[in-house]
């Protein structure tokens, strides 16, 4: 038929209070189930895509970094929210996943402006992105005529990001490093950078801090070495935290000095 990926919602609500016809222990085939469900779907589009085959998870446990791409489920359409998903995502890549997004605007309920727009720029500093919504749509124009211009801003963005962005997928798909990382991981002789849960690296050479805040206000921290503000050019030494202010076209986005890749 054509189809190229598959989304596998749910997996995860299995009950632990049956007894399973193969005799299994219902409390292992909660987190187990999960596995053999996408792992179903995953070899089918295997057998038909090779190389190429995509699921699209919501449930995973060990293993399924194998299967990839992943998304967060269902968070809600507030600032709280948003921040919440950074740090479920910085415990996924944590746990070996090589690809984690969310959903842009929140699941839940109805974005206001102030978090549609922000979100939309975390969420295309993400590896995939989708704009998502339960009770509403979650298209820029339902928002206002500047989400429209915010959308397209970050996705031209992207589109310019994107031949780092396929060097990094590769180190991802060969070395299993993944593709958002919490500061740690490129950094782990920097103590503060133990604890960082509302930034994280896009790959080894792009910081990236969400803004989760309606006046445009953040707080981040930049690790030692030279920094470039990918928007500005301004060059910016590190080893200490910086408050900066910012639009709904821009964002703490730095690039180190000692890049791993031209960007």
């Amino acid at each position: 038929m054509g189809v190229d990926c598959f989304k596998t919602d749910f997996g995860e609500r299995i009950p632990t209070d049956v007894v399973y016809a193969n005799g299994a222990n219902p409390e292992q085939m909660h987190n187990l189930y999960t596995l053999l469900y996408n792992q179903t779907v995953w070899e089918v589009l295997q057998e038909f895509k090779g190389e190429d085959a995509i699921v699209f998870a919501r449930s995973a446990t060990t293993g399924s970094q194998s299967m990839p791409v992943h998304w967060g489920g269902d968070n809600t359409s507030t600032f709280e929210s948003m921040a919440e998903s950074l740090r479920g995502g910085l415990s996924l890549s944590l746990s070996g996943f090589g690809y984690w997004s969310h959903d842009i605007g929140g699941f839940e309920g109805t974005p206001n402006p102030d978090v549609f727009k922000r979100w939309v720029a975390f969420g295309l500093l993400s590896s995939h992105s989708r704009l998502h919504g339960n009770e509403s749509v979650r298209v820029p124009w339902s928002v206002d005529e500047e989400a429209v211009d915010v959308t397209r801003h970050f996705a031209t963005m992207k589109k310019e990001l994107m031949p780092y962005i396929m060097r990094v997928a590769n180190d991802v798909h060969s070395s299993g490093t993944p593709m958002m990382r919490a500061m740690l991981v490129e950094f782990p002789e920097d103590p503060t950078c133990w604890f960082l849960d509302r930034q994280y690296m896009f790959g080894p050479d792009i910081l990236v801090a969400p803004v989760f805040d309606p006046n445009g206000d953040v707080n981040f921290y930049l690790p030692h070495g030279e920094w470039k503000n990918y928007f500005t050019g301004e060059v910016v030494s590190g080893g200490t935290w910086r408050s900066e202010s910012h639009d709904y076209f821009s964002l703490p986005l730095y690039v180190r000095s000692d890049a791993h890749y031209l960007i």
